[in-house]
């Protein structure tokens, strides 16, 4: 049920970056009073529709998450779905921004990559 797995980590790594980009308005809140900043950054989330729809959508990923760890083996299911979010989400990033694409990161979506099938080839199926 690896299907579940890798859907879980398209789903986070892609959210993951709609996450970021609907946050991007954040820094510009500033109050004296902690609980007036906290009240407005709250605000901020729940009227951004670019912020709450990924953030939904990343918690129909979640739901999925935990349906694959009741399907698969835990110890493989963990770093395959956290390692691929990694991977995507660096993608997404990459994609808009395709400055970030260099040798030192290629050479660590690589490593990664190299890991999660390791960790996939080595438990019986």
């Amino acid at each position: 049920m690896f299907i579940f797995c890798i859907l879980t980590a398209f789903i986070w790594g892609i959210t993951n970056w709609f996450l970021k980009q609907g946050s991007t308005g954040l820094q510009k809140i500033h109050y004296d009073n902690r609980l007036k900043q906290f009240g407005a950054e709250i605000w901020y989330f729940f009227t951004n529709a670019q912020y709450w729809i990924p953030f939904l959508l990343n918690q129909c990923g979640s739901i999925l998450y935990y349906y694959s760890l009741s399907k698969t083996d835990f110890s493989t299911a963990v770093p395959v779905t956290n390692a691929l979010t990694l991977l995507i989400t660096y993608i997404c990033d990459v994609i808009s921004r395709p400055q970030l694409l260099n040798s030192r990161f290629l050479i660590g979506m690589l490593c990664v990559a190299s890991g999660v099938a390791l960790c996939v080839m080595s438990k019986p199926h």
